[in-house]
């Protein structure tokens, strides 16, 4: 058996097995092998029947007396079984081990005899207990305090049979090789893989886990960066030249209002970046309202003006087609044409637009996912702009850009990205940020109520729209959820919105699963200001732009992130007026308060990214799969930012490297790893 043989030579592995674990993405035997336990049990860690624990411990206690079996109801029973503790001064603590559905275990103890007991110790009626402990006769302990793996669970496998599987695999000498050279790892003192894979299923002691993991984490640390900069660095010198930076000043002096000094650092550093004849890979950040579409529409003006076309991608048809009204605006006076591409438009409209784009009469085309189809042929793409990246990433930024004879790329996100993670999910690219907001604009006055003050904000609402404004109100759910009854939806809310208001004020409705012609209508009212009040889910997070909304009411706040709250949010004070966001739940659960004084307490982008990373972790933060971010088995971007800056280094290194070894292993690890993130390579 060698490591790269079909998981079906393993004995015992059939055909459903071997598909069981296919479907789990386990096809030979070196990815069996790469199943790592979740956790270890350690039963060496002691207890008493005195201590309440959180965390499960060892207590050695003599059956008292045979256990009884009660039949609670048809469908469950306990098997409880009366123990005995006698501390080391000799006083004795009473107590019950009790196990559900498992009625033969009544002949399986003997009464006086000691059994090491392992599980949490719970009090409960002022009885000590202890839930579905496992045991072993004290005399006969075998491999009980051994640590034992527990690991993840595979569907159509049951645990004990994938452990089997894995031991029949270590059985075998399969000749594990290492393709880190070896001077690294006597460098950073780390273990070969073939000693990594028996610590992790076979450790002796949890440190033997953390060494493994730590090799694994250094890893998958080395990967990513070594992706990420090879990306960066295989840019080279851009073939896309623009030259009339003058006639930047035109397009500045037309505009309605006056850049702010953020914004215009911003364009310094592209122009800076376009002068300099580098390939442009840069982020540019901005909180939600600071201005970040009016830089995307310059960078169009000047790539128009040099004869080349610009690509702009945004997640949602809505704030598509808003994209497409504005840049349209911007540069019909300068002779630069506006299309836009999206999944729903009809056969005829979307091949007269692909005809133009294909044929270079279309300048800047806008759309969705639409963009990167087989079927748009772009005539001279001279620039990819994306935006709110934390909705695309690595994957689908790629395809776009390899429409083009390597164009420049453009990243706008109005979510800011914790520092922890931008490091690794962004480290291609150059980072801009627009730190201020545009004069006039009044921070948003933010607060949390329970349900109870529904009333009292409806009437602020009406209030406020009596001013003239509008006002938005936020569902979490489009339809009533089973076992969430609770929680807000758009079909209860919205009939008692229409009702509550009927006679005073025009309500309006709108979600993802509306007809498209009905969600532009309800836009285009909206937008018009024929609509007062909208009551939406979500999908208005990136995709409207009223300025006349003073007010956002978000019912069931605690169903959303807080980057997703501060979203929405800014939806509401983009005119110079006083504008007003209450956050409505009845949830008063520990986190949930911390996450509401968070948003209350903080209107500032960055602070609210930080606090949200750190209460949700990197595998909810963003969605860290919708990036093309290579999952990871143990890196943790958050606990192991000094490990990622440690290897950025050691990836720069070796992208310099130009010895054979390190060569192949450099070729081979970012090979896999845009294989990962599925971007074809070129």
């Amino acid at each position: 058996m060698a490591i790269k043989d079909p998981v079906r030579t393993i004995p015992g592995v059939g055909p459903k097995r071997e598909a069981a674990l296919k479907a789990f993405g386990v096809e030979s035997v070196g990815d069996l092998l790469g199943i790592f336990p979740r956790k270890y049990l350690d039963r060496s860690e002691t207890g008493t029947l005195l201590t309440e624990t959180a965390q499960c411990v060892t207590v050695t206690a003599v059956v008292a007396k045979k256990g009884t079996v009660r039949r609670i109801r048809r469908s469950l029973s306990l098997f409880v079984l009366p123990i005995e503790e006698i501390l080391s001064g000799g006083q004795v603590v009473r107590g019950e081990a009790v196990w559900f559905n498992q009625p033969w275990l009544s002949e399986h103890f003997e009464v006086d005899t000691v059994y090491h007991f392992y599980s949490r110790v719970t009090f409960k009626k002022g009885r000590h207990v202890l839930y579905s402990p496992q045991f072993v006769r004290a005399d006969q302990p075998g491999d009980f305090f051994e640590l034992t793996p527990v690991y993840p669970k595979v569907e159509g496998i049951p645990p004990e049979t994938l452990k089997k599987y894995i031991q029949k695999a270590l059985d075998e000498d399969l000749g594990i090789e290492d393709p880190l050279p070896q001077n690294y790892r006597d460098q950073f003192d780390l273990p070969g893989m073939a000693e990594v894979v028996k610590m992790l299923h076979h450790p002796k002691c949890l440190e033997e886990v953390a060494t493994g993991r730590h090799r694994i984490k250094f890893d998958e640390a080395l990967k990513i960066n070594l992706g990420i900069l090879s990306n960066r660095i295989s840019l080279g010198p851009s073939k896309i030249q623009i030259h009339n930076f003058g006639q930047l000043g035109r397009f500045e002096r037309g505009l309605p209002f006056e850049l702010t000094s953020g914004q215009v650092g911003v364009l310094s550093d592209i122009v800076g970046d376009f002068r300099e004849g580098k390939t442009i890979n840069r982020l540019v950040q901005g909180d939600v309202g600071s201005g970040k579409t009016i830089i995307a529409v310059a960078c169009a003006y000047l790539m128009g003006l040099s004869g080349y076309q610009t690509a702009y991608m945004a997640p949602t048809e809505i704030l598509a087609a808003q994209h497409a009204r504005n840049f349209e605006a911007y540069l019909k006076p300068y002779g630069i044409t506006v299309a836009l591409i999206t999944g729903s438009m009809k056969p005829a409209e979307r091949r007269e637009v692909l005809e133009g784009v294909a044929s270079g009469e279309v300048q800047v085309v806008i759309g969705t996912h639409a963009l990167i189809q087989d079927s748009v042929d772009y005539y001279n793409l001279g620039m990819v702009i994306t935006d709110e990246q934390h909705r695309f990433g690595v994957r689908q930024r790629g395809k776009l850009g390899l429409k083009g004879h390597q164009p420049h790329t453009l990243v706008m996100s109005a979510t800011p990205i914790p520092r922890t993670l931008a490091l690794v999910l962004y480290g291609d690219l150059d980072i801009s940020t627009i730190d201020e907001m545009p004069s006039g604009r009044k921070k948003i006055k933010t607060y949390f109520y329970g349900e109870k003050a529904l009333p009292k904000i409806l009437n602020f609402m009406a209030d406020e729209m009596d001013k003239g404004y509008q006002a938005l109100m936020i569902c979490p759910f489009i339809e009533e959820a089973e076992g969430l009854e609770d929680v807000k939806d758009i079909e209860r809310v919205y009939p008692e919105m229409e009702k509550h208001f009927r006679g005073r004020y025009s309500v309006g409705c709108l979600h993802g699963k509306m007809p498209d012609a009905d969600k532009k209508k309800i836009i285009g009212d909206y937008n018009a200001g024929e609509l007062k009040l909208l009551v939406a889910t979500s999908i208005v997070e990136v995709g409207i732009d009223v300025r006349g909304i003073s007010v956002i009411t978000i019912l069931s706040a605690d169903r959303f992130g807080l980057s997703q709250l501060h979203q929405l949010r800014g939806r509401a004070g983009r005119g110079d007026q006083q504008a007003y966001c209450f956050l409505v739940s009845n949830a008063r659960g520990e986190k949930t308060i911390e996450r509401m004084k968070a948003i209350v307490g903080h209107t500032n982008g960055q602070k609210i990214a930080e606090e949200d990373y750190r209460l949700r972790g990197p595998g909810d933060y963003f969605g860290c799969r919708q990036h093309g971010f290579p999952s990871t088995k143990a890196l943790d971007p958050y606990e192991d930012l000094e490990l990622i800056a440690q290897t950025r280094e050691i990836a720069k290194e070796i992208l310099e490297a130009q010895d054979a070894q390190t060569m192949s292993f450099r070729s081979r690890i970012i090979e896999d790893f845009y294989q990962s993130v599925d971007i074809t390579m070129n």
